[in-house]
């Protein structure tokens, strides 16, 4: 594969990703409007479990999402290391994302995202849960 494929099949592979991430922001929104119904409505204990299941699949999923493109990055600055390690010459901004993206030695075999996207995660995460769950303050729902 020369420069321009490998580069081709990365952007393809960003916008698919794009996509996907748009797909969970949409979940996110669902999944704090129904948060904010089951306090309106005082769910049953039921209705709170499966929103708390809707509300931990959909960060799971924006977690693989994220693991994906970690992923999309480091076999990118990976496919063009190879490439550039034997004789090609690359273009200076695919030699620094080769850089920027760590130098990869192998093509990645990680099963989590970067640390800020894991900490995004477990905050939505953790305010969801306490949405559902967490006593409302007194009066915050009476009409």
């Amino acid at each position: 594969m020369n420069e321009f494929e490998i580069l081709t099949i990365s952007q393809a592979q960003f916008q698919q990703n794009a996509t996907y991430t748009i797909a969970i922001f949409i979940l996110l929104a669902i999944n704090f409007y129904l948060v904010r119904r089951s306090r309106e409505l005082n769910f049953p204990t039921y209705g709170k479990v499966m929103v708390s299941f809707f509300s931990l699949i959909s960060v799971y999923g924006g977690i693989q999402v994220a693991t994906f493109l970690r992923g999309f990055q480091h076999n990118t600055a990976y496919n063009l290391k190879k490439l550039k390690e034997s004789g090609v010459s690359i273009s200076e901004a695919s030699d620094a994302s080769i850089e920027f993206f760590g130098n990869p030695t192998g093509p990645f075999s990680g099963a989590l995202p970067d640390t800020p996207q894991l900490i995004f995660y477990a905050v939505v995460l953790s305010m969801l849960l306490v949405g559902i769950w967490g006593k409302a303050p007194e009066g915050a729902y009476t009409k």
